[in-house]
């Protein structure tokens, strides 16, 4: 690419010839200079910055911009996030809504690309700017907002922030006290630069702790429904991208936790320690038997940690982990990857397998011995076949990390044993384990796995000396490995090898078997097979081939012998398959022996069955074979696949063979499926005689292999490979020499030009008339003639290269040099260095070297092949004249002429198929072996793969320049013909093909888009078949483009389908149907040509001098003004007929749809509105058919919108965005309905959430209503004048709103299924916004009659629907306006409030949300008014669902503006403290919700800066400030205190009775409604604040037996009080308040039992937060009611222990086994009787019961492990066996549940006892037997 093209592109406007020369830079050629690449980077950021440019270039350019970028780069954030914010908070007047979000989505790549690149101060900007726009009472709006702060903050490092605002140290605080997910980027990416603080690292892990939503508490109570849906989303109502506006963007909170934990691991840090806490904590939940929902995201938390933790990343190395810290961390992570080895989620065991092969790459000597212990164990159990499966997959994941010498040189003998034992797992019975057998063992050969005897070791296998048993140097907590004896590792290793020559031996049987098996499996009949068969088949196939290729020479005749025997002892059709990939895999590694031992059997055989006539009946099948030519096809297959995978030089020795069956084949069969296969292997031959491909892909080179001293060692070479670029690489490539060329010539020449000739005298004598009629033999002779030439076609594209230019005459002088001169030759492409790398797509502007036999287009050879490929081409343009008029119901001879016509066009050495396909298998094969996507070393073996996939990818680029010649024109317009066959099977065909050969030469496509859309048109010969044909040739991909973007076709297109509703055939109008979206998507207006802005103007004159260019600029611009010029009167055009379709009355409602969404997609904001367009959907707002309705009810709405923004540049401005006094804003709704006019006439901030965190420096607002009746449309863009008054002229003809009403107020079909319809009232917003008082008074007759009419709950809706569009349209209306409206309105909405119906209240509360989402309240004065003092709430009342109602709807209000309408709310003295102990349900719960988010409301922390809330929170410390706690204000402190007062007031007065009957349990009821709902709401402050005071009457709550309601919700609320996540300072006073209440002498064993789980649940919540001394005190509380004298007491407190010991440190653990192991000391008496009402006795008995428990709560606390200390608590256990009940009990469960979880792992786990030990424990841990 060169940049002044770029350059005149950019001045001339043709951003189109911008967006294809921007598409070069996909290609890795193209290298510039750093200048030219900075210079490139500003052109690139300024267009996407400053231009409006189409979807395509645009993101475009965001790829190229974000891959290009230079270090030394500053960008401009601002520009950047101006387009990121209006693009995820998009106006409904914009265009190209549908292309919006994959603009996003490339524009936040380029975000994350260029983020470190913005200037050091942009963070304070940045932060200045969005903080200000968060506001965390409500959800509503905040997830994209939150998004885009920490898409754009940078976190990169840069020195000159040091000491600056800019210093991450000022800002750090705020950030952990509102956004976590952002401190893990600042983790990784400020790495060595920034240090965390004690306090930070706990609240980090705390919070991560929380991200796994762990099953604490197994009893959690459901939460009541009617406080679950507090907040209202109000961001429905706009264009958002879903969900909840949320961007394009996400990332787990586990990836973000784990990317925390491994950036600050070092040795200054305490991040290793709270990461073994952490593990010490979750681990029994990864355990298969305790799977659940949880598992996942753990494993995933793994699976992170793994990809983070890799040894290339970018960590400064003195902040890199150590050894010691490595070692730590495996030893952690390992117990945990263990565990999930037998998950029964598969994806769980999946990430498991995962994550121990990394692990491995890190320390494999930690994760191997304990890892072949269990997979050995596993792998050879026969009945746990989970298990075994579960080992064989991470055998396969594992096999490259064990096998690799240099890694971890002990599993060099285990290799051998593992092959040895995995063998039986190729079984035909389980098809899954077979395939991780065979992967196991594929993936081993890839390693460099070689399969040969070693010479053997001498002497007896060495001894370990005692140095070498432990590792040195590491601390005593780290587990210690012993170190590798080599001389011992290769004694093993050396014996071992000896099982390999039986292991092939016994492997190539199985194989054998496994494919006999799946063979007979099919000779059933069915042709057909399932995908895992094929599967499996070519996984056997290749993991043959991998095997062969590693076998050493002296197995060959061996294996040569069994696939001999076994070719040759079956012949079966439903084999075929089967065994040819057996032999493709021999033929492949072994090529000379398959030659000598299979080709003279298969020849010889051949000739035998042809010579006695087999195949001679002619037939067209190809699926029914006879069975007489089983033998026949069965060995012609396996020659076709042995000369598939031959070197040309191997197979000369038997060209007089080959040839020979070729021609007997060709001459002599009549079967279809025979004459194919013999034109495959003329194919096969042609191709491997003259393709330019890699041999053999061993492991090693040719020279190492031949080597002596590497069949010594080859041990050491396992998993070594070397770089591409490595100079004993050495890829060894196959090139044509003139002998094989000349063979192949022999073959074309014999072979094809007959064949020519043929068809060529086939077609004269079958158009001459007096031919007689076809019969079968003449239609098998001419298909095989095309089978024959289609595959000799294919063959001439590895001998010449594409025809250019100089060739387009089709004969003429071929003289011309394109590239292609006789210096290139093969050599040329293996000895250039980018022949192993170049990349997969090509976009270099000229053909490439590809190693053509005949590049030379004056010699005499390229000469003779390119006059036989023409004879084929013009034959096959011949034939398909002749077929299609002659024969046109041939099916199977237009089939195979229509591949072979698309592979004159399309094929030319590669096809897209086999470019895709190879494609395909590279990146499985790569990302199947590769452990990390930046490893550059890759086996011999895929380096092979990619080089093939490379010269296909060459030979596919220069074929991309074949000329638009007059032969291919013909041709494409046969296979045109095709298309609109009346036959399914032909038209499919000649589809592909036409999408192939228009993908390559796309000038074909454009004659054929008239002819097809000319098939679509209603007229005498439209045909449905023909439509068929033509709707799937415009959803191909080369014509959809064309016709999506040209607008010489685009209104073509969409009038054809809006008009071809004539075929009522269903699959024609599914293909219109997707045809038609599919053109919607894409359809946009034309864009006007926009000149370059000043600072692209200046950037790009950098580029070249521009003097010379000022004429081809001028020309250039004038090209695409008349483009445009064109464009635009084709657009008028369209839109013209596409309202005439609209307004015909024969259009039935699914193409008025079609029309209709076309029109809505072509209405721009730069180009005249149409009125005709304005005025039929405006009519059709009443139209008899609901579609009609609707669609134009939607298009009207974006219409109008787009006319309001283009007369607002002729209107006064209506916001200010300059900074005003934001002093006392919060009171200043209040001050407005109190009637201050200065309150009133303010400016109007309509965002809710500006100033609830900080005030900006300037916000957007907007001025106070003139006071006059002037309008705000007052002027009316001259453009749209006629649009505007067309629209007028119908919404005020008379009568059309009572139409309106009439039609939107029907009854729904479904009654429940009846809601508030956004859409209607986004339309009456537009209308009243646009033509105000005069429609309203219009309207406002009908709205009044409907809304009066309450007892109708269509009526109610569709009013409500009137009200809500008017209330939202009146934002610009006069003050004049607006009186007369709140004059009409109030009266009629106070009947209507009064009069709601459980059926209609819905319509009005969404309507209220819907009217007040981001207004600003004092723009509702009246309506608030009316709603707080026109009909207060009466707690007396006994109409109870309106009572309810009021509350709900000031609920409603609450939500929509929080903050800013509380304290008039509060003012308005709602009375509820006086429903308090409302006899109503429904009352009670609303008055409890609405006292709760009232007092919520009114906290905000309204910074006067964002400076000042920075400085705040550094203040506040290292974490900032603590927002997750309030009181609130002294009004709502008072207010709950005096309901707990007049509670406990009730409380004193409480008599149970019946259900419900008192003021206590109603009362009780409103308050824990009141508290739940802080936990339901997303704002807890109040009630985290408030509800530890609450704890005793809580307890008291849980107790009350009479009250079932009562007692769940405070059972709710003290779970949920222990779960909640609290600060440090927090924690510690809620766990004393819990403490209190258990040391509180009143309290029953009830109340203890349900308050001791809440110690457990709040210390494993707040572990890392909670002091040292308070888990200390919380864990003493907990041990004392182990002597309770109530039992069940005892077992609670046990269970809570067993929680608590899961959180303790190591010392804390070993200080409770000695407490309570001293508990045990004292022993009770032999003789017991007349003992058990004897104090000391009982008092000794429930000692030693406490002292039991509290032992069985350290083996529960640890049921997959064996501590050291477990086994000594064990047997102190054992010996309490004897003792009576309940010590006895407690004994034998504590074991019954240690031999439940230790079962799975018992043979490891007795290792870590001694032998006394597991003698004294064998009849505690072994089950009883029945015959005992």
């Amino acid at each position: 690419m060169r940049l002044d093209e770029l350059q005149l592109y950019i001045l001339g406007c043709d951003y189109m010839a911008v967006s294809a020369l921007i598409s070069q830079l996909d290609s890795n050629y193209i290298v510039l200079s750093m200048e030219r690449r900075t210079q490139l980077c500003r052109v690139l950021f300024e267009l996407i910055t400053t231009q409006s440019l189409d979807a395509t270039l645009f993101n475009k350019c965001c790829t190229i911009l974000s891959r290009v970028l230079s270090k030394d780069l500053t960008l401009a954030w601002r520009p950047m996030y101006d387009l990121a914010r209006s693009m995820a908070f998009p106006k409904v007047w914009q265009d190209g809504i549908m292309q919006r979000r994959s603009k996003l989505k490339c524009l936040i790549e380029l975000i994350r690309a260029a983020n470190h690149l913005f200037e050091s101060s942009a963070v304070v900007e940045i932060l200045d700017e969005i903080l200000p726009q968060l506001q965390f009472n409500s959800l509503d709006w905040q997830v994209p907002i939150v998004q885009l702060l920490l898409l754009f903050v940078p976190t990169r490092y840069q020195e000159a922030e040091t000491g600056t605002p800019a210093s991450p140290e000022n800002w750090l605080p705020t950030v952990f006290s509102l956004f976590m997910t952002l401190v893990s980027w600042l983790a990784a990416e400020q790495q060595g630069h920034l240090t965390f603080t004690d306090d930070q690292l706990r609240l980090v892990f705390a919070s991560g702790l929380h991200f796994f939503n762990l099953p604490i508490a197994h009893d959690m109570a459901a939460l009541p429904r009617n406080v679950m849906t507090v907040f209202t989303d109000t961001s429905r109502f706009y264009r958002f991208p879903p969900p909840n506006g949320a961007l394009p963007m996400s990332e787990e909170k586990a990836h973000s936790f784990s990317r925390f934990i491994v950036y600050t691991i070092h040795e200054q840090s305490g991040t290793l320690e709270q990461f073994e806490q952490l593990v010490q904590m979750i681990e029994p939940f990864f355990h298969p038997s305790n799977y659940g929902k949880w598992s996942s995201s753990l494993s995933r938390f793994l699976t992170r940690v793994r990809d983070e933790e890799a040894d290339n990343c970018e960590t400064p190395e003195n902040m890199r982990l150590t050894r010691p810290l490595r070692r730590r961390f495996t030893v952690s992570v390992r117990a945990l990857a263990m565990l999930l080895l037998f998950s029964k989620s598969e994806d769980v065991v999946s990430l498991s397998h995962s994550t121990l092969r990394y692990l491995a790459q890190v320390e494999p000597n930690l994760i191997f011995p304990p890892l072949f212990d269990t997979l050995y164990t596993a792998v050879d159990s026969v009945t746990e076949t989970h298990r075994m499966i579960s080992a064989m997959r991470a055998l396969a994941k594992l096999a490259s990390t064990l096998s690799t010498f240099e890694l971890y040189p002990e599993g060099a003998h285990h290799v051998a044993p593992l092959l040895a034992l995995t063998l039986p797992g190729i079984d035909v019975n389980d098809t899954t384990k077979t395939w991780f057998t065979l992967t196991f063992i594929c993936n081993l050969c890839l390693n460099g796995v070689i399969f040969e005897e070693l010479p053997p070791a001498t002497g007896d296998l060495p001894a370990i000396a005692d140095s070498e048993t432990t590792s040195v140097n590491e601390p005593d907590d780290v587990e210690q490995v012993p170190v590798a004896n080599m001389e011992q590792v290769e004694w093993l290793t050396r014996v071992s090898t000896a099982q390999f020559e039986t292991w092939i031996d016994q492997y190539l049987r199985r194989v054998f078997a496994l494919v006999d098996n799946l063979s007979s499996s099919l000779d059933s009949g069915s042709d057909s097979t399932g995908s895992s068969d094929l599967g499996l088949k070519a996984m056997v196939a290749h993991t043959t081939e991998a095997v062969l290729l590693q076998c050493s020479e002296r197995y060959y005749p061996m294996v040569t012998r069994l696939i001999t025997n076994f070719v040759s002892s079956i012949t079966s059709l439903s084999a075929v398959d089967s065994v040819c990939k057996i032999v493709y895999a021999f033929a492949n590694a072994i090529p000379e022996q398959a030659l000598k031992s299979l080709m003279p059997m298969c020849c010889e055989r051949i000739t035998e069955e042809i010579e006695n006539g087999v195949g001679s009946t002619p037939s067209l099948s190809t699926r029914s074979r006879a069975h007489s030519e089983t033998t026949l096809t069965w060995f012609l297959s396996v020659l076709s696949v042995l000369v598939e995978c031959q070197n040309g030089m191997y197979l000369l020795p038997y060209r007089a063979d080959i040839k020979r069956v070729v021609q007997l084949v060709l001459s002599e069969c009549m079967s279809r499926p025979i004459y194919s296969i013999g034109s495959r292997i003329l194919y096969n031959a042609m191709v491997r005689l003259t393709t330019l491909y890699p041999e053999r892909g061993r492991s090693v080179s040719d020279k190492v292999w031949n080597d002596p001293e590497f069949h010594d060692n080859h041990y050491k070479y396992w998993g070594k490979h070397l770089a591409v670029e490595d100079e004993s690489f050495e890829m060894k490539w196959h090139q044509p020499t003139n002998e094989e060329i000349e063979f192949a010539m022999e073959l074309l020449r014999d072979i094809a030009i007959p064949q020519i000739d043929m068809l060529n005298r086939f077609i004269d004598e079958a158009a001459n008339p007096g031919t007689k009629e076809s019969d079968d033999q003449d239609n098998v002779h001419l298909n095989r003639i095309l089978t024959t030439l289609r595959q000799a076609l294919r063959c001439i594209g590895t001998l010449i290269p594409p025809p250019n230019e100089q060739d387009a005459n089709d004969g003429d002088s071929m003289a011309a040099d394109d590239g292609f001169s006789p210096k290139t030759s093969a050599e040329a492409i293996i000895e250039s260095d980018t022949a192993s790398s170049m990349p997969p797509q090509y976009r270099i502007n000229r053909p490439i070297e590809a190693g053509y036999c005949f590049a030379d287009r004056a010699s005499a050879e390229y000469k003779e092949i390119s006059q036989i490929r023409l004879s084929i081409g013009q034959a096959a343009a011949r034939t398909l004249d002749f077929m299609a008029a002659k024969r046109e119901d041939d099916v199977e001879n237009i089939k195979s002429l229509v591949k072979l016509a698309s592979i004159f066009i399309g094929d030319h050495g590669s096809d897209r198929g086999t470019f895709i396909s190879l494609r395909k298998a590279w990146s499985f094969g790569i990302d199947s072996f590769y452990i990390d996507s930046r490893q550059s070393n890759i086996p011999r073996y895929f380096a092979g793969k990619r080089l093939v996939f490379t010269q296909s990818a060459r030979l596919l680029h220069n074929a991309r320049f074949k000329p638009n010649t007059v032969l291919y024109r013909t041709i494409t317009s046969s296979l045109a013909g095709f298309c609109l066959s009346p036959y399914a099977e032909i038209r499919n065909h000649a589809v592909s093909a036409i999408d192939n050969v228009c993908s390559l030469i796309p000038a074909l496509k454009y004659p054929l888009i008239p002819r097809f859309l000319a098939e679509l048109e209603d007229n005498e010969n439209s045909d449905s078949d023909k439509m068929i044909g033509a709707l799937r040739l415009f959803a191909t991909s080369p014509i959809h483009s064309t016709c999506g973007r040209d607008w010489h076709y685009l209104p073509k297109v969409i009038l054809a389908l809006c008009r071809a509703q004539h075929e009522d055939k269903p699959q024609v109008k599914e293909l219109i149907r997707k045809t038609a979206f599919g053109q919607i998507t894409n359809a946009i207006a034309p864009s006007p040509i926009e000149e370059p802005t000043e600072s692209v103007r200046e950037i790009v004159c950098r580029l070249a001098p521009t003097e010379d260019m000022a004429g081809d600029i001028a020309e250039l611009k004038k090209q695409c003004e008349e483009k445009y010029a064109f464009a635009v009167a084709e657009h008028a055009k369209v839109t013209t007929a596409l309202v005439e379709i609209l307004r015909d009355a024969g259009t039935t409602w699914r193409f008025a749809a079609l029309s209709s969404y076309f029109l809505d997609q072509l209405v721009s904001m730069t180009l005249a509105l149409d009125p005709e367009m304005a005025s039929t959907l405006a009519n059709n707002l009443t139209s008899d058919l609901v579609l009609f309705r609707e669609s134009a009810m939607i298009s009207l709405s974006s219409f109008i919108s787009k006319l309001k923004h283009k007369c607002k540049e002729h209107c006064s401005d209506l916001s200010i965005s300059s900074g005003f006094d934001f002093a006392g804003y919060a009171t200043l709704t209040k001050r407005a309905i109190d009637g201050d006019e200065a309150a009133l006439n303010a400016p109007y901030i309509d965002n809710p959430s500006t100033g609830w965190y900080a005030w900006p420096k300037a916000a957007k607002a907007y001025v106070s209503p003139p006071t006059t009746a002037k309008r705000a449309f007052d002027k009316i863009d001259p453009e749209s004048l006629p649009a505007y008054q067309a629209i007028r002229d119908v919404i005020f003809a008379k009568g059309k709103w009572d139409s309106i009403a009439q039609w939107y107020s029907q009854e729904s079909m479904q009654p429940d299924d009846d809601y508030f319809g956004v859409s209607k009232a986004n339309l009456y917003m537009q209308l009243f916004s646009l033509f105000e008082e005069e429609v309203f008074d219009q309207a406002w007759p009908v709205i009044e009659r409907l809304a009066m009419d309450t007892e109708k709950q269509s009526s109610q809706r569709a009013a409500s629907e009137m009200v809500s569009g008017m209330l939202r349209g009146a934002k610009h209306w006069s003050k004049e306006a607006l009186s007369r409206m709140w004059t009409s309105l109030i009266p009629v909405m106070s009947t209507v409030f009064s009069k709601l119906r459980p059926d209609t209240v819905r319509f009005w509360q969404t309507g209220l949300q819907y009217v007040f989402a981001r207004r600003d309240p004092r723009r509702f004065v009246p309506l608030i008014h009316l709603l707080l003092y026109g009909n207060p709430f009466d707690p007396t009342s006994e109409a109870t669902f309106i009572e309810a109602t009021k509350l709900d709807l000031l609920r409603t209000m609450v939500n929509s503006w929080d903050w800013r309408i509380a304290p008039a709310i509060i003012a308005s003295n709602v009375r509820l403290m006086d429903a308090l102990a409302h006899p109503y349900k429904q009352v009670r719960d609303s008055a409890g919700v609405l006292m709760y988010i009232m007092a919520s409301a009114e906290f905000s922390p309204s910074y006067s800066s964002v400076a000042e809330a920075l400085a705040d929170s550094l203040q506040h410390g290292s974490t900032g400030r603590d927002f997750s706690r309030w009181t609130g204000t002294p009004g709502t402190v008072a207010m709950i205190e005096e309901i707990r007062n007049q509670i406990l007031r009730w409380h004193v007065e409480h008599k149970p009775s019946s259900e419900g009957t008192s003021n206590y349990s109603r009362g009780s009821k409103t308050l824990l409604n009141f508290l739940v709902a802080g936990f339901t709401y997303c704002s807890r402050r109040i009630t985290l604040s408030h509800v530890p005071t609450f704890l005793p009457l809580l307890a008291t709550m849980q107790d009350q037996n009479d009250d079932e309601d009562m007692s769940r919700l405070a059972k709710i609320i003290m779970q949920f009080t222990s779960q909640v996540l609290y600060t440090s300072t927090v924690v510690e006073d809620v766990a004393k308040d819990i403490l209190t209440l258990l040391t509180d002498s009143p309290n029953s064993w009830h109340t203890i039992t349900k308050t001791l789980p809440l110690i457990c649940t709040l210390t494993f919540s707040n572990r890392f937060v909670l002091s040292r001394e308070m888990r200390a005190s919380l864990m003493d509380s907990t041990s004392s009611f182990l002597v309770h004298d109530q039992v069940e007491v005892r077992q609670t407190a046990a269970k809570s222990l067993t929680s608590l010991i899961k959180c303790a440190s190591g010392n804390v653990i070993l200080d409770i086994n000695e407490q309570f192991s001293k508990k045990l000391a004292k022993r009770l008496p032999r003789n017991r009787r007349n003992l058990k009402n004897v104090p000391k006795y009982t008092q000794l008995v429930l000692t030693r019961h406490a002292g039991v428990l509290g032992l069985s709560c350290l083996v529960l606390a640890f049921p997959y492990t064996i501590p050291e200390w477990l086994p000594n608590v064990l047997v102190t256990l054992a010996e309490c066996i004897d003792d009576p009940n309940p010590i006895q009990s407690t004994v034998q469960h504590t074991f019954a549940e240690f031999r439940r979880t230790h079962m799975d792992t018992w043979h490891e786990d007795r290792k870590k006892f001694t032998s006394e030990q597991l003698e004294l424990l064998t009849d505690m841990l072994v089950s009883p037997c029945y015959y005992a």
